[in-house]
């Protein structure tokens, strides 16, 4: 049986069944090894292998902690930026939809923001961590920010999922097409194969799957855990 115990702080199931008890959890005390907010310690493995970027603020929207997906973000500055230890939105369009999106938080407000661009779209949602006003510890965890999901699901999640249901490498190869919803003649068309040939074949994942529809493959497909690549996660610390 796993130990749930922290250390006094109470039990995990404690620490995160409401936003003041995560914010408790996020203290550098609650963290083995921890200082001035995340540094170390088995839940910053946890937030990485997490499949969306995850960005906890301080008072002034202070970067306290960002997992791997977040970096990356945060590093492309496509809609959002790091400037001088806090978070900021890279054009002055976007700052000020950031900057109310950060003030509804000081009011005890969630909120969903959508950040467009020529690159695409991201959506971030915002959730406070504490109740009233920020504390005046700087380094107190004040927010969440959850980024939207770039891609469906992990092409490593695809490829375990096919092989625990025995799908052929053809098979495995026609998941990604089935979770974007892509006709059958757009997939014979990106794999190169005839009309007939991935009927036979997304007759045949069906079978194996037992999915009594394409549509409902495609909700399963998009509602998988995460399997991060191991190297990927190696690379970001």
């Amino acid at each position: 049986m796993y130990d749930t115990q922290m250390d006094g702080h109470g039990s995990f199931d404690d620490a995160f069944a409401s936003p003041a008890g995560y914010a408790n959890a996020l203290r550098p005390s609650a963290v083995p090894g921890g200082s001035a907010g995340l540094h170390s310690g088995i839940l910053v493995s946890l937030l990485d292998e997490i499949d969306y970027g995850l960005i906890v603020l301080g008072a002034d929207a202070k970067i306290l902690h960002a997992n791997q997906l977040a970096r990356q973000e945060l590093g492309a500055e496509r809609f959002l930026r790091r400037r001088q230890g806090r978070l900021g939105a890279s054009s002055a369009r976007h700052g000020a939809k950031l900057d109310a999106a950060l003030a509804s938080i000081h009011h005890g407000q969630r909120s969903l923001l959508a950040l467009n661009g020529c690159d695409g779209e991201l959506a971030l949602s915002f959730v406070p961590l504490s109740a009233g006003a920020p504390s005046a510890a700087p380094d107190a965890p004040f927010a969440l920010v959850v980024l939207g999901k770039r891609d469906a699901c992990e092409a490593l999640t695809l490829r375990h999922y096919g092989q625990i249901h025995g799908l052929t490498g053809a098979e495995q190869a026609l998941l990604p097409a089935i979770m974007r919803g892509s006709s059958v003649g757009a997939i014979a068309q990106q794999q190169r194969v005839a009309l007939c040939t991935v009927r036979t074949q997304l007759g045949s994942i069906r079978e194996k799957t037992g999915a009594a529809s394409l549509r409902v493959l495609m909700a399963r497909l998009t509602s998988l855990p995460p399997i991060r690549p191991l190297q990927e996660l190696l690379q970001a610390h």
